[in-house]
């Protein structure tokens, strides 16, 4: 059996199918959706951004979308405004994009998860490698309630390309039946708590790591692993979901108020803004928010509150806006960083070779730096394109651009920004 894109019939949110990438944006309102409304003009922006998305990458991987959005929601008035959810088929598996309300079902032959948008504390970002082998679902979450399940079985209702209303979209995979499904009940199943809370209550309750010396750490000694590149083992990936660690919109909001009074994220520099105000690195030729050309500025510097500088995309498919300093490790809460304002990030780790409080990811100016707090094991970098990782030097930082990787312990950190494409 084919794959199948498949509209649930009875709903007014929108349905939207642009080249394969699937939109799904809540209508909460009692008369029927148009370009005007609210989820209109969300449905409007978002098809913008898949189309640029598709213009900014050769095969689709979900990536560039999950940036282009992120930006456009923290660009907004309230982003609580607009919910939806994006999935991005790709040649290896699929994206999955959720913000606000909306609920994804990820069925496969032997396992089943359930993705919330609202447990997140701002997206959900994930891709799920290989693709689904049974189908994955995406609905608009109900008086409070969230679908636990696909339908028993396909519909009749195909979307081929462009814009329906529906109450949902299922995409089925080449496989036929429903094997594995998070639910035998097809009634939704109300969701207590939030995926922030139960993250907190797995790393209370995860094993303490012994600090040991890694068997693949690079022999040597320290002065010679400072300056020498050297081959680390990739870690093995474990498939998990967890949500993206996105400020609130609350947490946005205060950090803009602090930084105009020079605390908490947010710092005050110098960049120059682009003829719609957005401020930027004086080094970039084209604005980060908007991508408008710099060069018909006067280039005069200006001050203003600096934007978050990317993204740390984790092995698991978490991802850590960059907007203040942070410190990593298994148990950063009390490192002396964290004391003058850096926020904690805690990294669950089955190699060993993560110490309490392992790195920091320092901002200095427009620059996004790794440090090292002296761990056992070492922070190591990889630039884009090669081959070999790279022991930092303890206590310097060093500057990471677009698309470098850290490692840290068995974790493998990405670095995405388009603050540093200049």
């Amino acid at each position: 059996m084919t794959s199948q894109l498949e509209v649930l019939p009875g709903g007014a949110h929108l349905v939207a199918n642009s080249d394969g990438v699937i939109i799904v944006v809540a209508h909460r309102l009692d008369t029927p959706a148009t370009v005007a409304s609210p989820a209109g003009q969300a449905l409007t922006a978002l098809l913008g951004l898949v189309d640029e998305a598709g213009r900014k990458e050769k095969r689709p991987s979900g990536r560039v979308f999950a940036r282009l959005a992120t930006n456009w929601l923290m660009g907004l008035d309230d982003e609580d405004s607009v919910e939806f959810g994006v999935l991005t088929p790709s040649e290896t598996g699929l994206a999955v994009f959720l913000h606000g309300g909306v609920t994804a079902v990820v069925v496969g032959a032997d396992r089943s998860e359930v993705l919330r948008g609202r447990d997140a504390g701002f997206t959900v970002d994930r891709v799920v490698m290989p693709a689904p082998a049974i189908g994955v679902g995406v609905f608009v979450d109900e008086g409070g309630a969230s679908r636990e399940s696909l339908p028993g079985g396909r519909g009749i209702y195909a979307l081929g390309a462009g814009t329906v209303p529906g109450a949902g979209v299922v995409l089925w995979s080449g496989e036929s039946g429903v094997a594995g499904n998070a639910a035998s009940s097809e009634r939704p199943v109300l969701r207590k708590g939030t995926g922030r809370a139960a993250e907190d209550e797995r790393q209370a309750v995860a094993a303490e790591p012994v600090e040991a010396v890694s068997p693949a750490a690079p022999a040597g000694s320290a002065s010679a692993l400072d300056t020498e590149p050297v081959t680390r083992p990739d870690p093995v990936f474990e498939e998990d979901f967890e949500e993206t660690l996105v400020p609130a919109a609350e947490v946005v909001a205060r950090a803009v108020a602090e930084a105009a009074r020079g605390v908490g994220p947010g710092a005050v520099v110098k960049g120059f803004k682009c003829s719609r105000h957005h401020l930027n690195d004086p080094r970039v030729s084209f604005c980060a928010v908007c991508g408008i050309r710099m060069d018909q500025l006067t280039c005069v510097l200006t001050d203003g509150v600096r934007p978050p500088l990317g993204l740390l995309l984790l092995d698991d498919g978490t991802s850590i806006v960059l907007d203040t300093d942070c410190v990593l490790g298994r148990e950063p809460e009390h490192a002396d960083a964290v004391a003058r304002g850096a926020r904690p990030i805690r990294l669950a780790d089955s190699s060993g070779g993560m110490s309490r409080a392992h790195a920091e990811i320092r901002l200095v100016n427009w620059d996004v730096t790794v440090v090292d707090h002296g761990s056992a094991n070492g922070t190591f970098v990889r630039r884009p394109g090669q081959q070999e990782w790279t022991r930092t030097i303890q206590g310097h930082p060093t500057t990471l651009v677009a698309g470098a990787q850290v490692l840290l312990g068995g974790r493998v950190l990405t670095f995405d920004s388009q603050h540093t494409q200049f």
